[in-house]
């Protein structure tokens, strides 16, 4: 496992955490295509140092500060009172992504003390087997929580004094999490952010869609929403999830509930993967990350096949071998190496 940890500063640039914040607000109330390239910007500025990350994750816990306004700030969004004009929405947001957002939401010493992150470690398994890490959230630093990241996973752990952090940006971790009323745990993906109450559970982050499975205890799922729904005040109800229950968020925004043995959780940290009824287009980026050649989709049409069975981890053949025989599938060799898979038409 590549892996860059760092004990953060007692203090983190603030220049940099304004640059986030105007970022953020920009992704948060300005037309899809300039959000978009503002989300986009972002995520680059925030890839290039491990500065730039820390203050990425002040910012992000600035704008949730939002939520904790007090209630006159909503009100403001409301219908105008009679005979006096009402400030617009995006005006309004607009105030809140400048000067005034860094003022209402800015460094007190006590905030800053507790929000400042002081262990920050970024996680990369290009390997073909699970990696572990412990995680050092207990008293004095000791290990309380431990995570599992499947191959082809990347994901950064921020830990404060008032929250623990992980951010998955790809691939499939299991969390076994040590309950902390003082320091919530949250897991921040694409689809939206996992509260984690004391529990263990997956999370995979793959091309088509985000997955979360709950072994035991208790989740609670925000979904990331669009436009002025992405403020905190007017955020979309969040979702519980509780012992072997399981949510599947698409990038089209479609959410679907399920039911999950709990015992087959991230059942790939023993050596298997198992599919219930899977497309193949959900299941080809986790069977390829135990792959060193990948298998690929000849058509939308190919990747709309259900796949069933369970397959070990270690012999990713024995599932190559396998699917031609339990699906209408040829398997047909290119020239440069690559494996593609195609409906099967006789």
């Amino acid at each position: 496992m590549n892996s860059h940890q760092a004990t953060m500063p007692d203090r983190i640039d603030e220049q940099r955490v304004e640059k986030a914040l105007a970022l953020i607000a920009r992704a948060a109330i300005d037309v899809p295509e300039a959000a978009a390239k503002a989300e986009d910007a972002l995520s680059r500025w925030r890839a290039r140092s491990p500065e730039n990350a820390a203050a990425c994750i002040e910012a992000h816990h600035r704008w949730q500060m939002l939520a904790q306004l007090a209630p006159e700030l909503r009100e403001q969004f409301d219908a105008p009172a009679a005979g006096r004009r009402s400030p617009q929405r995006r005006q309004l947001l607009a105030y809140l992504a400048g000067a005034g957002i860094t003022g209402l939401l800015g460094s007190s010493g006590w905030w800053a003390y507790r929000h400042t992150p002081q262990f920050v470690s970024a996680l990369d398994n290009t390997s073909l087997l699970p990696e572990s890490f412990a995680v050092p959230d207990g008293p004095d630093g000791q290990t309380a929580s431990h995570i599992v990241l499947a191959p082809s996973t990347r994901l950064q752990i921020s830990l404060s004094r008032a929250e623990r952090t992980a951010t998955l940006e790809q691939g499939e971790a299991y969390f076994a999490i040590a309950q902390d009323n003082a320091r919530p745990f949250r897991v921040r993906t694409q689809a939206g952010d996992i509260e984690v109450l004391g529990t263990a559970f997956s999370v995979s982050v793959r091309t088509h869609a985000v997955a979360i499975e709950v072994e035991h205890g208790h989740v609670r799922f925000a979904p990331r929403a669009a436009g002025i729904r992405r403020l905190p005040l007017f955020a979309p109800p969040a979702i519980d999830l509780y012992q072997g229950q399981a949510l599947t968020i698409r990038t089209t925004g479609v959410a679907q509930s399920s039911q999950v043995n709990p015992e087959q959780v991230a059942a790939w940290r023993d050596g298997w993967l198992i599919f219930d009824n899977a497309r193949l287009d959900d299941a080809l980026p986790t069977i390829n990350a135990y792959r060193l050649t990948p298998l690929i989709l000849q058509d939308q049409r190919t990747g709309q096949l259900r796949l069933t069975g369970r397959f070990r981890t270690d012999d990713p053949d024995s599932l190559l071998r396998a699917l031609p025989v339990i699906l209408p599938l040829n398997i047909v060799t290119h020239p440069d190496g690559s494996l593609r898979l195609a409906v099967r038409t006789s």
